[in-house]
């Protein structure tokens, strides 16, 4: 098969799952929107705390996807079921753990932001439901890490495809309630999420057993070489991830100053680019299968030039993306709410992050290689600093150019990270990784 060839058929599956997996916040914004500017607010502020969240409880899944590629490019089907399994009750153990620690620091969290009590009460309806249900959320996340590793991208797809559905139709329902379901505002948002992703994972579970690629949970052992491998992949990203959201929580304050329709703008601008970001993620996902494979198999030169060739397509897409969301930043904004001021505010966000597209693909992308190499340490090693630069930047540009000035922070940054982690890439130390467990 050539490498073209190779490389379609494991990033087409994965970038329309990684839309179908963005389109979750979108179906959220769009139906919240229309309960108003501070519900949309609200739900902003709650998004950020959620990628950290994410970012956390994902942790176990991105050691996962990396170590079953790596098992499969070593052909070792028993360490792979073993790592499945074992991997999937970590993640249920895991994530309860994680929810009842993140509960009580809500309202710290909301605090820090400077949001006033009514936006914070509507945010902490949302996040409180969301994390009583959260294990739903990061067993499918552990379950379509599996399958990806394998090289199955489609399965993925089709699971995410089912829970996009569920939530489309579940959201107005818990939201504005019918016949017997009471309106759930807020909560109902976070309801209908939960069930969707909840019955995703045992529709994919049952799966993963029909194809044999796990044992009985009965045979589950505490095994700390999986733990320790699983752990020392995934966690790099996981602080990565949550230090993006915590600096979002305090350029929130900044954009705080600006009131209700920034918060509301910032929203908007967000789920506008979320899509070239999960397109991006989606290729991140194909590059990391293949280094991951091919590292198993000891050809690190085969990894590097499929990484760059993948970075490439990725970037043809970008540079599509980016033209289309300049020209037509306005009606993107039009299509989640129906305010004047939020529009104008969240078009200018959309025209500033359509010039930096290409870069994130590139931090993002490469990130993936360097995840499927096992070795995650450069990523958060570029990305926790030059993400906190956004903090003083967005005080010095907003002091310069108003709330525009703190666009131009959040964006020049992916500039930044995009030519580093290129850069870093290329020197090829991580070409030196290969499978520790046997």
């Amino acid at each position: 098969m050539s490498d073209r060839k190779l490389i379609l058929n494991l990033a087409i599956p994965a970038v329309l799952q990684t839309i179908v997996r963005s389109l979750f916040v979108i179906v959220d914004a769009f139906w919240v929107g229309k309960l108003g500017k501070l519900p949309l607010a609200a739900l902003t502020t709650a998004t950020f705390l959620i990628w950290g969240f994410l970012a956390f409880g994902e942790m176990i899944a991105t050691g996962t996807n990396a170590l079953i590629a790596q098992s499969t490019g070593a052909k070792n089907a028993e360490l792979e079921k073993k790592i499945s399994t074992y991997n999937l009750v970590n993640t249920f153990f895991f994530t309860v753990v994680l929810s009842l620690c993140l509960i009580p620091f809500l309202p710290y969290f909301n605090t820090i932001m400077n949001i006033g009590e009514e936006q914070s009460a509507l945010s902490n309806e949302y996040l409180i439901a969301l994390l009583i249900g959260f294990p739903g959320i990061t067993l499918l996340s552990t379950t379509t890490a599996i399958f990806r590793g394998t090289g199955d991208t489609k399965t993925p797809m089709y699971l995410l495809v089912f829970a996009v559905s569920m939530n489309f139709f579940l959201a107005p329902l818990f939201i504005f309630g019918f016949g017997f379901i009471p309106s759930m505002n807020m909560t109902g948002a976070a309801i209908s999420t939960i069930a969707a992703y909840t019955l995703a994972f045992f529709a994919g579970y049952y799966i993963l057993k029909k194809k044999n690629l796990i044992c009985s949970v009965r045979k589950y052992r505490l095994n700390k070489e999986i733990i320790f491998e699983t752990f020392r992949i995934g966690l790099p990203i996981a602080i990565n991830g949550v230090g993006f959201s915590l600096i979002y929580v305090f350029v929130s304050r900044f954009v705080s100053d600006y009131g209700t329709t920034a918060f509301a703008a910032l929203g908007i601008g967000h789920r506008s680019e979320s899509l070239a970001y999960q397109i991006t993620v989606g290729f991140s996902l194909a590059s990391s299968i293949l280094v991951g494979q091919n590292i198993g198999a000891r050809n690190p030169e085969r990894a590097e030039k499929l990484a760059f060739k993948i970075l490439g397509y990725a970037s043809i897409v970008m540079a599509v993306y980016s033209i289309l969301l300049f020209v037509f930043s306005r009606e993107v904004a039009m299509f989640f709410i129906n305010d004047t001021d939020v529009i104008n505010v969240s078009s200018v966000y959309n025209k500033i992050a359509s010039a930096v597209l290409i870069f994130s693909a590139a931090e993002v992308v490469l990130s993936g290689a360097f995840s499927g190499a096992g070795d995650s340490l450069p990523p958060a090693i570029v990305g926790l600093p030059m993400n906190a630069l956004r903090i003083p930047f967005a005080y010095l540009f907003g002091m310069l150019w108003g709330l525009n000035g703190i666009w131009i922070a959040i964006c020049s940054t992916v500039v930044l990270k995009g030519v580093i982690i290129t850069i870093w890439f290329k020197l090829g130390k991580w070409k030196t990784r290969e499978l520790r467990l046997k």
